[in-house]
């Protein structure tokens, strides 16, 4: 009886102390979910302009308020957003929810440049900054970013140029010296980094890859503006916050300054080497447009320089060949060069009647006497209303228009070519 009294008091000891073992599991397991939650927290961000109220959606936020992972100035027409930590999140791709119809469509532009990453917690910009422009109409008060890893498919072939790689290779041949020069600040002789920066220094090669020289194409900042029925035209900016990598005096001297007319700037170039001469062709924007946002590219001066020696000096510019600013055409202009052997291609994006027109227009070097000649001319449609509508592209060859030199390829006589039909 004795033995049979102390068993079923140790069962009862052995059922509580297993119930108080379940109690503490489950608050644990309890307390872990919250902690997931929490650093996986989906969040939204309120913004109240004059005219509406925006919740930006979608935002990984390690806080309660994703307010706190970013710098906000709001006056209600005007939001600029910085991120306040390294950790917090992007915004592109992410969605804007609107409180009323009162906003009708929506720009963003895209601002980006090649970036190198190579340096810890810092990247820096090369100063090639290009920029995209899309419109939007808002369906069921919302409109989503563009998630910037799209766009960057379709502008990268942009940086692939000389100059970007140039910039890019001695850009790394300054950080690698620097931690040769500073190894024991890198982990010493035996460490990956110095070890990385000597074989870098020692094969005196220059990659062609842009990967292979931490470089990548990343936005700097994007700004978001409204078309609202008030015509108070509020925007929003985010901005990244890179630094501009410096170049030195030494690695900046050229003469291409004295060559430049008094209150414009280099907003694109490409270099051409032949056999036994090179060119430099510039693309140049006024001062005052550098520093607006969603400025658009026309009437930009085309300037060919010629290399003598490691100096350049000019033997042809065009000021009419980039069209015109259109107020009724949303569309960028100037898109660009592309250039291959003794061939460049001016890109530019204008508006004809309800249709945006990506045209280009190829211009062939006769390396035996300079003459640079009109070689072809092409256009691509989309229609602004209807975007997957397909319409045939248009080329015109020497065969349509003769022996043209550069410097009378203007809109005038691109637009009477586009009158006549192309000769099969």
């Amino acid at each position: 009886m004795l033995a049979e009294g102390l068993n079923k008091k140790n069962m009862k000891i052995l059922q509580m102390l297993m119930f108080l073992i379940s109690i503490v599991i489950f608050s644990y397991c309890n307390s872990q979910t919250k902690n997931e939650n929490i650093d996986n927290k989906i969040s939204s961000i309120n913004l109240k302009l004059k005219n509406t109220s925006i919740i930006l959606e979608g935002i990984n936020s390690v806080n309660d308020n994703a307010k706190e992972d970013f710098n906000i100035k709001n006056d209600g027409t005007k939001v600029f957003i910085e991120p306040a930590f390294l950790e917090s999140d992007l915004l592109d791709g992410k969605v804007l929810k609107f409180s009323n119809g009162n906003v009708k469509n929506v720009k963003i532009t895209f601002y980006y440049d090649a970036v190198f990453y190579g340096e810890e917690k810092i990247k820096k910009r090369l100063g090639f900054q290009r920029d995209t422009t899309i419109v939007f109409k808002i369906e069921n008060k919302k409109v989503q970013i563009p998630s910037f890893e799209n766009i960057k498919k379709a502008v990268f072939k942009k940086f692939e140029k000389k100059e970007v790689y140039d910039a890019a290779n001695l850009v790394n041949q300054n950080y690698f010296n620097k931690i040769v020069e500073n190894y024991d600040a890198y982990g010493g002789k035996d460490s990956p980094d110095y070890k990385s920066a000597v074989a870098f220094l020692k094969s005196n090669r220059k990659s062609q890859k842009l990967e292979d020289l931490f470089i990548d194409i990343d936005y700097i900042k994007f700004n978001i503006e409204f078309e609202d029925n008030l015509k108070s035209h509020p925007f929003i900016v985010f901005d990244r916050m890179f630094q501009n990598y410096v170049f030195s005096e030494k690695e900046k001297k050229s003469n291409i300054d004295e060559i430049l007319p008094k209150g414009f700037y280099v907003l694109d170039s490409t270099v051409i080497n032949l056999k036994k001469i090179g060119f430099k062709i510039l693309a140049l924007e006024k001062d005052e447009i550098k520093s607006k946002d969603n400025a658009q590219h026309n009437s930009n001066p085309i300037i060919i320089l010629q290399k003598k020696g490691n100096q350049y000096q000019k033997v042809n510019d065009n000021n009419d060949i980039v069209f015109k600013y259109n107020d009724n055409c949303p569309a960028d202009g100037y898109g660009g060069f592309v250039s291959k052997n003794n061939y460049f291609t001016i890109q530019q994006i204008f508006c004809v009647d309800f249709l945006f027109v990506n045209s280009y227009t190829t211009f062939k070097i006769d390396e035996s006497t300079g003459n640079i000649n009109l070689y072809k001319y092409g256009e691509e449609y989309v229609d602004r209303s209807n975007t997957k509508l397909k319409i045939p592209s248009k080329t015109w060859s020497i065969r349509d228009f003769g022996i043209v030199k550069f410097e009378n390829v203007n809109e005038g006589f691109l637009i009477n070519l586009r009158n006549k039909k192309p000769l099969e």
